[in-house]
């Protein structure tokens, strides 16, 4: 592609200074032509003036000029005599013929211009006398060697001006097609290097299809990527079927160990144990309910067009929520050495938002806190009712994230430098997923004076003034 480049480049702007050089090339031929029209038409018009005022001395200047010059002159009286011919045949039809016109006042054809390869004279003719009767007529034949000379050592000159202008413009394309041609090389590697380690059936269709057309690195360069394109869906399609096969795996064990625990639940005893066989069985239903919703993430991020909108299910109170999932996360919080507390603004604050879903979230929230915060760290979940959203936030003062990693945080997989060892990298992405399909807002920011704060938004199911504000 390059050489072809290369090649356009360098051929066009052949052509356009080939163009702009034969211009040049014609205006310097009509200039010396006519310079040298207009010096010889003066040289005739002194011999005019000479043959009226001293035609003695007529032949000695005129030789005096053929020996300076190299031109010819003839000069005619009225009577058709020659006073003075130096090297003239005045039998030459083309002397003939420029003589009358000139002794009869006839305009002159436009002389021809001057090319080194001319070789038809330069003939000037001047009356002798003022019109409507000559008095004779001067005739120069003058010699073009010098002027063609001229022209043809300028051609010269242009023309090398011109090669040298077009090896310029040809190293010139060479350095820009490189350099316009370098990303799309390198790109080009590195679909190849990646296509590569694609799976086969995925990385077949490398053929140029009928209406693959224009240069073939381009044309190579499409269909690399349409085969990385459908690499990449298909890769997803097998991530989204790995998710629902995982989760549909895991539901029925949990299904058998919830019934399991159901029928052991009469045989406990009314004390401390059945409490806690209640939160068992609680947390089971939960992750139930977690898988529940990987099936439905699952199926959701297959549709075309699902994310970001809201999807129809029944709300809950935010509030109540969060208490739940403080009261839950109470010890699991001060085992990490971390101070857990809530912060209600209104008494209560009816969202959009499915409990399952906003549970979730906060759990995300929540472990973050009580894995990365630091020993000594203060945790606060925020509930509040802000226009006609309903705004969740867990904030901490821990050590908090890089200013630089905040933008990053909520991307699959990555973990902050300051992170603890542990964790996956997935559940801040997956609470903005959740929070994006329900149609709520998802927020990681920086607390002053170290810290993060989680904040998640949801459009309330009522208006703020039928929430009671805690005073």
């Amino acid at each position: 592609m390059r050489v072809r480049l290369l090649t356009a480049f360098t051929l066009l702007a052949a052509i356009c200074m080939t163009c702009l050089a034969i211009g040049i090339g014609f205006q310097i031929t009509c200039s010396r032509t006519r310079g040298l029209l207009i010096d010889r038409i003066h040289d005739a018009e002194r011999f005019v003036a000479l043959s009226a005022d001293t035609p003695s001395n007529l032949r000695d200047e005129a030789q005096r000029y053929h020996d300076r010059t190299g031109n010819n002159v003839l000069v005619i009286g009225a009577d058709g005599t020659a006073l003075c011919n130096i090297g003239v045949d005045r039998h030459d039809p083309a002397i003939v013929e420029i003589a009358g016109r000139a002794q009869h006042f006839v305009p002159e054809a436009p002389p021809p211009w001057l090319y080194p390869w001319s070789t038809q004279p330069l003939l000037v003719a001047e009356p002798i006398g003022t019109p409507p009767q000559a008095q004779g007529v001067v005739v120069i034949v003058v010699s073009t060697f010098a002027t063609r000379t001229e022209v043809g050592d300028a051609w010269i000159q242009l023309g090398c001006v011109t090669a040298t202008g077009v090896l310029l413009v040809g190293g010139l394309a060479l350095v820009m097609s490189g350099w316009i041609l370098r990303p799309v090389s390198e790109l080009l590697r590195n679909v190849d290097a990646l296509t590569s380690t694609m799976p086969v059936r995925s990385a077949e269709p490398r053929g140029h299809g009928p209406k693959d057309e224009g240069p073939p690195e381009i044309v190579e360069l499409a269909v690399g990527v349409r085969a990385l394109t459908q690499a990449v869906a298909e890769l997803a399609a097998a991530e989204r079927r790995l998710v629902a096969d995982t989760a549909h795996s895991m539901r029925n064990p949990l299904t058998a160990l919830a019934v399991r625990l159901q029928a052991l639940q009469p045989m406990m005893a009314a004390d401390r144990a059945a409490s806690a066989f209640v939160s068992v069985v609680g947390e089971v239903d939960r992750l139930t309910g977690l898988l529940d919703g990987l099936l439905a993430s699952a199926v959701a991020e297959a549709e075309p067009g699902r994310a970001g909108k809201t999807v129809a299910a029944a709300g809950c109170d935010a509030v109540r929520v969060a208490g739940e999932r403080v009261e839950a996360w109470h010890d699991a919080v001060t085992e990490a050495g971390l101070t857990l507390t809530m912060r209600p603004l209104v008494a209560v604050a009816e969202s959009v938002v499915p409990h399952q879903v906003l549970t979730q979230i906060l759990d995300v929230a929540l472990s973050n806190a009580a894995r990365y915060a630091g020993r000594g760290a203060a945790a606060t979940v925020i509930v509040n009712h802000e226009c006609e959203s309903v705004v969740i936030s867990v904030q901490d003062t821990g050590i908090g994230v890089a200013p630089d990693e905040i933008d990053l945080i909520t991307t699959r997989f990555f973990r902050g430098a300051r992170a603890a060892a542990g964790g996956s990298g997935l559940g801040l992405p997956i609470a903005a997923t959740l929070a994006a399909q329900h149609g709520g807002l998802f927020f990681v920011e920086a607390v002053e004076p170290h810290g993060l704060a989680v904040t998640v938004s949801f459009p309330a199911a009522s208006g703020p003034a039928e929430s009671a504000r805690l005073r």
